[in-house]
């Protein structure tokens, strides 16, 4: 896709992420924002909102502009370099050795920039392992060497004052020595610094905890916190990472730095609400509510909305929380709310957090128009119906649109009425051509919907997944496509896992996709239409015949039979409409027909149009379409007037509320008949109550309410219908609509 892609406000030459950095991708200088207190922006958005992607474009458009730096939190080199020596270093130092290190090969104006302060913190650590025999520890310190640039004044003092010192330990490998090898570094060190280097570390070292001052003094405390790990040792990183900003803000203070370099230095840190990132965040969120300001622009993501509950003491996102949405046609403001109390404040004052935008209609239109090229267009109305199939599956989801309109772009519809031949179903099945993903990765020759669910779940899974549910995860979210509350959701999660040892709840299982970015719906438990659409593709193929899918609709009528029809269900109404619901999904309509003719005159008629709605958001799947016939009254039905009519409405709200194809024209003609038919046939009961009872019996006003209640829903229900709107709101498509 375009590595611009739904992202030209933000890049532009006067967007946020140019005024951040003081220039353009061009080089053209720009008025800074905010500071010098300055916010960590967080880029929010779950799965293929295109956070890496924004990273990416800042990093190749502005990083030749000013010094910038990439790490991915996600992957997990830093750990594994980390655990060859567990002793003296960590995923955080070595993350922080990854950053200095692109920082110090940076090439454009000003020059690279050096990091003695990261570095004299870096050797302390290295140096102050108490177990290790001196010959490692002269490796680990020489291993820091890069950090610093060749033939700069900070490279030959410190490599002066470790090499005299290493020479002379290395000889000694085999005692441990580590007490006297970090004495005999952090003097020889000091001994040969300037007074202006010495001011230097005394300035950061000095203010170390404990340090009183004394920069010796501070560099042993962060080596020996280090070693007694815990919340030590994460002061001591976090206090590394302050080293490193003071390295970056001398860099821009010195006389050369003054001359030569405009604008603030970038940060870019993906996934960084996961562990790596929020031990790389916790820190500069600290120091800069206690005072500690620097100029470095952090750029960083997260799933969920809220930036991520490390941000929060207790609660969610507080209403007063900074946020702000592109293409409002003005930058965000940003300042700290006042009255906060160092080291009791919360994180997120310090946070700027910047919704990802989704594509626009038109937006979408313009990418599956470039991804079909010169081929030959279809006719005008399949090209409408693979419009509004991308829009209903993507919800505006970039990655989601580029990968439907790849697969689309190589589909051929013949010339025909034939609803069939483009549902949503289609648009999945259809084959992503193989090729390069943009990334450098290849991808293979196959359904579209496999791609997305690897791209989406498979190599997104939640960092807080126990290691024992990662093989299962995916098949356990697929069989959660057909779930709606928690405890149905239970109930599937109970018979999935029978005969395993360790089992994953509904409860944690859903805190797991909120922490993934994945919204929230109330009446669908995967509360994303286009997720859902894909676990419920891969269900019921997941065995011959959809017998998976079966199986679960099954289970669950089981489960809501045992209870009762009339036991309370909280979205249902009635456990009886929720047993109705999965029955229609799997078994077909006939008995749901006669559920409802059943409870058409017990029920209080808004409740009964209640439980309707409930009931008909059902996918239809592996089976022939027959609902437009059957909501046109086309096939025959056994029954009495009122079953034939209910059946007529049954099938019609089917078609709107299931939405896997575009709605036909016919269809709000075929809400409003039945339901009008129906209201004269409660006007007949109404009439025959009042000439056998008399006017004043309380069935007769609650009937002829009815027959009242269902005119205004033939109007009301119609009119959605023809706007292309949902009859019943739900989280889940209420920002999308069914165009």
């Amino acid at each position: 896709m375009p590595d611009k892609l739904g992202f030209d406000e933000l890049l532009d030459d006067g967007g946020l992420i140019a005024r951040l950095l003081g220039r353009t991708a061009a080089g053209r200088k720009r008025g800074l924002l905010y500071g010098p207190d300055l916010p960590v922006v967080l880029l929010v958005g779950g799965p293929g909102m295109g956070k890496g992607r924004l990273l990416r474009c800042v990093r190749d458009r502005f990083g030749p502009r000013v010094p910038t730096a990439y790490l991915d939190c996600g992957p997990s080199d830093c750990r594994e370099q980390a655990e060859q020596r567990p002793a003296s270093r960590s995923d955080v130092t070595e993350a922080l050795r990854q950053i200095a290190s692109q920082y110090g090969e940076w090439a454009g104006d000003g020059g690279k920039i050096a990091v003695p302060r990261l570095y004299a913190g870096l050797a302390a650590v290295a140096a102050s392992d108490r177990l290790a025999h001196a010959a490692p520890l002269v490796d680990e310190v020489a291993r820091l060497e890069g950090l610093l640039p060749p033939r700069s004044f900070w490279h030959g003092v410190l490599m002066g004052a470790a090499n005299n010192y290493l020479g002379f330990l290395g000889g000694l490998v085999t005692t441990p020595l580590a007490g006297p090898f970090i004495n005999a570094l952090l003097d020889g060190l000091f001994a040969r610094l300037s007074s202006e280097g010495k001011a230097a570390l005394a300035e950061c070292y000095g203010d170390y905890p404990g340090a009183g001052g004394n920069p010796q003094a501070g560099l042993r405390s962060l080596g020996g916190d280090f070693q007694q790990g815990g919340e030590a040792r994460r002061i001591a990183e976090g206090f590394l990472f302050r080293a490193l900003r003071q390295d970056i803000d001398a860099a821009y203070h010195s006389v050369r730095g003054r001359l030569s370099r405009v604008g603030r230095p970038a940060l870019l840190l993906d996934h960084a609400d996961n562990s790596l990132g929020r031990r790389l965040l916790k820190p500069v969120l600290e120091d800069r509510e206690r005072g500690h300001h620097d100029r470095l622009v952090v750029l960083a993501t997260a799933r969920r909305a809220d930036g991520g509950r490390f941000l929060h003491r207790a609660g969610g996102a507080p209403a007063e929380m900074a946020g702000w949405e592109p293409f409002t046609g003005a930058l965000p403001v940003w300042s700290r709310p006042p009255g906060g109390v160092p080291d009791h404040a919360p994180l997120w004052r310090g946070v700027l957090l910047v919704r990802m935008p989704v594509l626009t209609r038109d937006q979408q239109k313009a990418e599956l128009s470039r991804l079909r090229g010169d081929q030959e267009q279809p006719d005008t109305a399949v090209r409408l119906r693979i419009h509004s199939g991308v829009h209903r599956l993507s919800g505006g989801r970039p990655l989601f649109v580029t990968r439907l309109g790849e697969a689309a772009a190589a589909l051929t519809f013949p010339a025909t009425d034939d609803r069939a031949d483009c549902t949503d179903w289609t648009l999945l099945d259809a084959r992503v051509p193989a090729g390069d993903d943009g990334e450098g990765r290849r991808v293979a020759d196959r359904p579209v919907a496999d791609v997305l669910i690897d791209e989406l779940v498979t190599c997104q899974r939640p960092e807080e997944l126990p290691p024992e549910h990662r093989g299962h995860w995916l098949d356990l979210l697929t069989h959660l496509s057909v779930a709606h509350d928690a405890e149905c959701a239970q109930t599937l999660m109970r018979a999935v896992q029978e005969g395993r040892d360790d089992h994953l709840s509904a409860y944690l299982i859903a805190d797991l996709l909120e922490d993934s970015g994945w919204p929230r719906c109330p009446r669908h438990f995967i509360g994303d239409l286009g997720l859902r659409r894909l676990l419920t593709r891969r269900l019921h193929l997941l065995r011959p015949g959809g017998a998976a899918w079966h199986t679960d609709h099954a289970l669950l009528q089981g489960h809501y039979r045992d209870l009762g029809n009339d036991h309370p269900d909280a979205l249902f109404r009635t456990a009886g409409a929720h047993r109705m619901h999965h029955l229609l999904a799997s078994d077909g309509a006939d008995l749901v027909t006669r559920y409802l003719a059943g409870t058409f005159l017990t029920r209080p008629t808004a409740e009964w149009c209640e439980e309707l709605l409930a009931i008909a958001d059902a996918a239809l799947i592996g089976a022939d379409d027959d609902r437009y016939a059957r909501a046109l009254g086309e096939v025959h039905v056994h029954g009495d007037t009122r079953r034939r009519l209910i059946d007529r409405l049954l099938h019609a709200v089917w078609l709107t509320e299931d939405r896997t194809q575009p709605l036909d024209e016919t269809v709000p003609g075929a809400l409003r008949g039945p339901l009008r038919g129906l209201s004269e046939e409660l006007a007949r009961i109404a009439d025959e109550a009042v000439r056998d009872q008399g006017p004043e019996g309380a069935d007769v006003a609650r009937v002829a309410e009815g027959a009242a209640l269902l005119v205004r829903m033939s109007r009301e229900w119609g009119d959605r219908a023809q706007d292309k709107q949902p009859l019943r709101r739900c989280g889940c498509t209420e920002h999308i609509g069914f165009g």
